[in-house]
């Protein structure tokens, strides 16, 4: 299988995450390793400018801070058999739950789904899906994720080319 290694990192505020120090040094290493994960700490240092060690220190204190939260491969969905992608807009029946965060919960162990996030505005909740093809997203979507207790409405939108 391809695979893509993506960096993840814990949410920002602005720029800089709470509680961490972080130079454009840290900014400019932290933005190569999210273009690639896998890049070695010798070629980061000659396209930044940067000696080694000090590369090799500022990647480590950034994993001790939890900056870089962890390594993770996605693999080509194509070439795994998911080829189809959908944003499935989620309104929740807040009389029928206890928390907006439990139906997310559930929703983010449903097979097929790969991001939950609560929104505000309209839409409660957005999860992104992948399928087979549109018969499998279509059974993800009406038989296992419209039977959670609290779903009261969802909206699909399937992605016609992703970026």
């Amino acid at each position: 299988m391809d695979y893509k290694i993506v960096l993840i990192i814990k949410p920002f505020v602005g720029i800089i995450p709470i509680g961490v120090t972080m130079d454009e040094k840290d900014s400019e290493i932290l933005s190569e390793l999210m273009k690639d994960g896998k890049a070695k700490i010798k070629a980061l240092s000659r396209k930044l400018g940067l000696p080694m060690s000090t590369v090799h220190h500022r990647i480590l204190r950034m994993e001790k801070d939890g900056v870089i939260a962890r390594y993770a491969a996605i693999p080509d969905y194509r070439k795994v058999g998911l080829p189809i992608a959908a944003y499935v807009f989620i309104n929740v029946d807040y009389t029928k739950i206890d928390s907006q965060e439990d139906v997310a919960k559930e929703i983010r162990k449903l097979p097929n789904v790969l991001d939950v996030s609560i929104v505000s505005g309209e839409i409660d909740i957005i999860a992104k899906f992948r399928a087979r093809d549109v018969d499998d997203m279509g059974e993800a979507v009406i038989k296992r994720l419209r039977t959670i207790k609290g779903i009261a409405k969802t909206v699909t939108a399937v992605a016609m080319k992703e970026m």
